[in-house]
């Protein structure tokens, strides 16, 4: 099975995602902020981590530059969600993210990426 870190301070956001995510085979872990998702990270082997740009307290741009910094499991696929279009998705990918995704969430096309990520991670 593929394991998903699901982090978004938006409840509905995260659930929404964890919803998608279990429908598509994954075991989803989900967390509201950024320090509590370095902590599950360190824990835990995710293949896919979703995480939020925009959280108070830590940014996913901070979580990405911390995961990258550790090493943890090079191969997870992070895919970054954010409701702001005006961000360039090439610093976002710049600084260590796979994908960016632009909310409201298309959860079909969401579905299918998770999907695919599953098949590509699956041993």
């Amino acid at each position: 099975m593929v394991n998903a870190l699901v982090v978004d301070n938006d409840f509905y956001n995260r659930d929404l995602c964890a919803l998608v995510l279990k429908r598509s085979g994954y075991q989803v872990s989900q967390t509201s902020d950024g320090k509590d998702a370095l902590s599950l990270l360190s824990q835990h082997n995710f293949d896919l981590l979703i995480l939020d740009l925009h959280m108070p307290g830590m940014s996913g741009i901070d979580v990405i530059r911390a995961v990258k910094s550790t090493h943890s499991n090079p191969n997870m696929i992070i895919i970054v969600t954010t409701a702001y279009p005006h961000m360039s998705s090439s610093e976002v990918v710049f600084n260590g993210a796979d994908y960016v995704i632009y909310k409201p969430i298309n959860i079909k096309a969401f579905a299918q990426l998770a999907k695919q990520i599953a098949v590509t991670n699956t041993p």
